[in-house]
Order: C-alpha cells, then sequence, then structure tokens
C-alpha cells in the first residue's frame, strides 16, 4: 500500500468520525419524512375517490 492509498484512508476514517453521527441523523430524518409520506398516502386513500365514503 503506497503512502497516497493510507493518507485516503485516514482521510476517510476521520471524515466518517467528524461527519458520521450527522449523516445518520440526517438519514434518520429523511427516513422519519418517508414514513410520513406514505401514511399519508395510505390515509387519502385512492385516488379517484370522492368525498368522505370509507
Amino acid at each position: 500500500m503506497n503512502p497516497h492509498h493510507t493518507a485516503d484512508l485516514l482521510s476517510a476514517a476521520v471524515f466518517a468520525r467528524v461527519f458520521g453521527s450527522d449523516a445518520l441523523a440526517l438519514l434518520r430524518r429523511a427516513a422519519a419524512a418517508g414514513v410520513r409520506i406514505g401514511m399519508s398516502e395510505l390515509r387519502r386513500g385512492p385516488r379517484g375517490r370522492r368525498g368522505g365514503e370509507r
């Protein structure tokens, strides 16, 4: 392994250590938003439906 690869690996490790928790928080928020969107779609029902029928 040459010094350039070693430096790249160390840079990636530092980057993951510094920004890893922020990235995980963003992924969690994105997943939660997706769940909220999916739940609202389920509650809304089929697109062709009218009025308050259930």
